[in-house]
């Protein structure tokens, strides 16, 4: 073993184990994507024909056909979205880099996320009650904040042990905050950093399924917008996950802040204007002979020139 480490030619890059680890695990999860989302979206456009052909002829759909219509729409949407997830694994941060802003109401958005995600998991799914105010709106990037509640829902009601779930939008004057809490099996102090990286878990796998990349997507859409995610939760208590977002993107922050000091500047009483009508001060009479007999010596300097 000794000699074979020898042979190593030192001009050679190395690469770490576990670079490389992670390099293969994310480019094996891109190929495994591209390989089931293929068929996955034939397989959509083949159930949304037959739900709409179904839908113009009710009569002549059994009731148990619907009704396995309704299952294959949620287990293809959950595919698709698992195809995502790896897509994600790759591309996450190149994705979420510029994203495609518009006004968005965050509590309309994450009412329709509750709804979607209790019509896939409806056995294990406690009771979701949303608490906002009135609309919260921002400019956001819709599919960015809808792939970020849809995971933090997933988690609670993943995590939440069939317990009640409390979501809660509120705004102050400059960002929106998002609050997905459950009262399930809660996460160590030791993990709360941890469980927002690739293919992260605080989880033993036998017990349960995913890739572990659910929170590390919702990190990633928040950072896009310039905010913030962070976990409150001890074991056994439960876990609270904690959404910042700004209202405006930095570029139009910066535009208003501009906007407010010009006008600030311009209500100011004309006195009152610094560097605008500056006065010059007055010299005492000392000062003005001082300043003529300077005069007079420098005409004298000149003339003998």
């Amino acid at each position: 073993m000794t000699a074979f480490c020898d042979d190593f030619d030192p001009r050679v890059p190395t690469v770490s184990i576990r670079d490389d680890t992670a390099r293969i695990r994310e480019d094996f999860l891109v190929l495994a994507a591209h390989e089931i989302r293929t068929p996955v979206t034939s397989l959509l456009l083949q159930l949304q024909l037959t739900k709409r052909m179904s839908e113009q002829d009710p009569e002549k759909t059994p009731a148990w056909a619907a009704a396995m219509l309704a299952v294959f729409d949620r287990q293809l949407g959950r595919l698709a979205r698992l195809c995502d997830d790896m897509f994600q694994a790759r591309h996450g941060g190149q994705v979420h880099r510029t994203p495609a802003r518009e006004p968005v109401d965050l509590v309309a958005l994450v009412r329709e996320v509750v709804a979607t995600s209790v019509a896939h998991r409806p056995a294990v799914c406690g009771a979701i009650a949303v608490a906002a105010e009135g609309p919260v709106i921002g400019r956001w990037d819709r599919s960015h904040l809808e792939r970020m509640a849809f995971h933090l829902i997933k988690n609670a009601i993943t995590f939440g042990e069939g317990k009640p779930i409390s979501i809660e939008v509120r705004a102050t004057r400059a960002r929106a905050r998002l609050i997905v809490r459950d009262h399930g099996m809660g996460i160590a102090r030791e993990d709360h950093e941890r469980i927002f990286a690739r293919f992260e878990r605080a989880v033993p796998v036998e017990r349960f399924g995913g890739l572990g990349l659910g929170l590390y997507i919702a990190h990633v859409a928040a950072r896009a917008h310039g905010g913030a995610i962070r976990v409150e939760s001890e074991l056994g208590c439960g876990a609270a996950f904690i959404v910042d977002l700004p209202l405006a993107p930095r570029r139009e922050q910066r535009a208003r802040g501009a906007r407010r000091s010009a006008s600030s500047v311009r209500s100011r009483p004309a006195g009152a204007r610094r560097g605008l009508t500056r006065r010059a001060p007055e010299l005492s009479l000392g000062a003005h002979l001082k300043l003529a007999q300077v005069k007079q010596v420098h005409q004298r300097l000149l003339r003998a020139h």
